[in-house]
């Protein structure tokens, strides 16, 4: 009997990367959960579908405490997941994801951060500086802050975000580079963007050779969570230096070569066969 695959908030092309399972599509906002008796259910409009792997693919939107609470739950089941829920729930807010890189010895960009009414207007930095609030991704949630009067008006509405917000220096950069590991496989692309916002509306972007250095420091990321894909997002500065904006536990794969996808799918495959 062929197990199924729920594929959470994923891209349409994963049914063929799976042709021995049965792959159901999954989106997290619409989907409930059941942990009965060791089994974990999937309750969709659909059907109610017992679950034997997860491929998670939730990426670009705003955490939700349920999310979480899945994550829990598929790890309590002992249902293989991919990347394992224990490493996703360790980057489920960019705080947590922050606080693992450091860990990691990784050369995160220095940041101040404030949560409180009024705590925000203590963060300031010499501008120019990028302002970041709470964990909304895809360049929402970002400003660059060019001299006083612009803090100004931006702390009045910070005040209403009702949220923790992040100063860091801004970055006069080369290039955005991605470099993304799977395994011990490793890939790197260089993306220009429109503005900027590093990797947000992104104007070109090439596959190259991953920098060495860039490698060892995706690998030590990887080994810190425990994970089996993660991408971590650099900017070149002008003197050569790397900075790391992110870590990425469910990162995109549009631009790179397909091994990748079938490297992945190989990742859940081999945890299936393994439980």
């Amino acid at each position: 009997m062929k197990s199924h695959i729920a594929v959470i908030n994923g891209e349409q092309y994963w049914r063929s990367w799976f042709p021995e399972h049965e792959v159901i599509a999954v989106r997290l906002q619409d989907a409930s959960w059941v942990l009965k008796e060791g089994t974990l259910w999937c309750i969709t409009r659909e059907a109610a579908t017992p679950i034997g792997g997860v491929l998670w693919r939730v990426g670009a939107i705003r955490p939700d405490p349920r999310h979480r609470t899945v994550l829990d739950l598929i790890r309590l089941s002992g249902v293989p997941c991919v990347n394992p829920a224990a490493a996703l729930a360790r980057c489920h807010d960019r705080l947590a994801m922050l606080a693992e890189m450091r860990e990691a010895g990784l050369p995160v960009i220095p940041f101040n951060a404030a949560l409180g009414d009024e705590m925000v207007r203590r963060i300031a930095r010499p501008a120019p500086f990028v302002v970041k609030v709470g964990n909304h991704h895809g360049g929402y949630g970002k400003a660059l802050v060019r001299n006083d009067a612009e803090w100004s008006d931006l702390a009045d509405l910070l005040f209403a975000a009702n949220d923790y917000a992040v100063v860091e220096p801004f970055i006069d950069y080369r290039r955005d580079v991605r470099c993304l590991a799977i395994g011990d496989q490793f890939w790197a692309m260089a993306r220009e963007g429109a503005g900027w916002k590093a990797n947000v509306q992104t104007r070109k972007h090439q596959v190259i050779d991953p920098p060495p250095q860039l490698v060892d420091f995706t690998r030590r990321a990887r080994e810190q969570l425990r994970a089996d894909i993660v991408a971590l997002d650099f900017l070149e500065a002008q003197d050569g230096q790397y900075l790391l904006l992110e870590c990425n536990d469910t990162p995109g794969l549009s631009g790179f070569p397909e091994s990748l996808r079938a490297a992945l799918a190989g990742c859940l495959v081999h945890r299936m066969s393994q439980r």
